[in-house]
């Protein structure tokens, strides 16, 4: 092919062109448009009334899982796509082709050839003759995949976030109970101190009342006495260490509130 002046590929007919440069002109014209079309980021294509493929640009044909326009060119969705996809899109081409409705901000999931999973915008819009009869739709995919993925890891994220939180208060609410298992254990000890202090003066007046014979009884009873006091003592300490852990539980829970609605 022969190269052409891009003065004379584009000047206006005049009737004395050979068909050889009308040939050149249309060839030159169609590798422009090509070209502008391909380095749009944007999937645009194009499709007749039987919703075959007839124009597809770089973006379109690769999310597809293709390598070149002419793989996708004459074909319809349900050549390129898993057929539960190729009947939505479908659904939309019908809307435009016969219906003469377009189709916007239409969110799609689109899973070409090889696999790959993408999400896109899609816009479509009929097409006309001379005479006003649609002849073919327009359409345009804008990639989110991006985004999606994004709006997917923050979802994934807040979950995550929702468990933990779920998890936290579990822990404060068998954190709280702690103090109460305690308590009634402690309460059960102190029991018994007394009634082992009981015990023990029944046991020193016992002791006493039998004299000599009973002194070594109440050198025992003396110090089952004593224990008993200690115990006393030690359920007193308990209990304060309870109320310390009951203060600190309260304070756990409150800033967790606190946390919960600055979120």
């Amino acid at each position: 092919m022969s190269t052409v002046n891009l003065s004379t590929v584009f000047k206006k007919l005049d009737g004395n062109e050979s068909v050889e440069e009308l040939r050149e002109k249309i060839l030159w014209q169609r590798r422009i448009l090509n070209a502008i079309l391909d380095y749009l980021p944007s999937s645009i294509y194009v499709k007749d009334h039987e919703a075959r493929k007839i124009v597809a640009n770089k973006a379109n044909y690769t999310q597809a899982g293709f390598n070149k326009a002419d793989d996708v060119l004459g074909k319809t969705d349900f050549d390129m796509f898993p057929r539960h996809l190729a009947e939505k899109f479908y659904e939309d081409d019908c809307t435009v082709l016969k219906k003469g409705q377009s189709i916007t901000d239409r969110e799609e999931q689109v899973i070409g050839t090889d696999g790959k999973e993408s999400w896109q915008v899609t816009e479509k819009y009929p097409f006309y003759d001379d005479h006003g009869n649609i002849i073919g739709l327009i359409g345009f995919g804008h990639d989110i995949t991006a985004q999606k993925r994004l709006e997917q890891e923050k979802m994934l994220a807040s979950q995550k976030v929702e468990e933990q939180q779920d998890m936290v208060e579990q822990m404060i609410v068998e954190l709280s109970e702690i103090p109460v298992k305690i308590e009634h254990l402690v309460d059960g000890i102190a029991l018994i101190a007394k009634q082992t202090k009981m015990v023990a003066i029944n046991a020193s007046i016992e002791a006493a009342r039998v004299g000599e014979h009973g002194r070594g009884f109440e050198v025992v009873a003396r110090e089952v006495g004593n224990l008993s006091d200690q115990s006393q003592k030690a359920t007193n300490q308990v209990r304060e260490a309870i109320e310390e852990v009951t203060t600190l539980v309260q304070n756990i829970l409150q800033l967790w509130e606190e946390v919960k609605h600055e979120k």
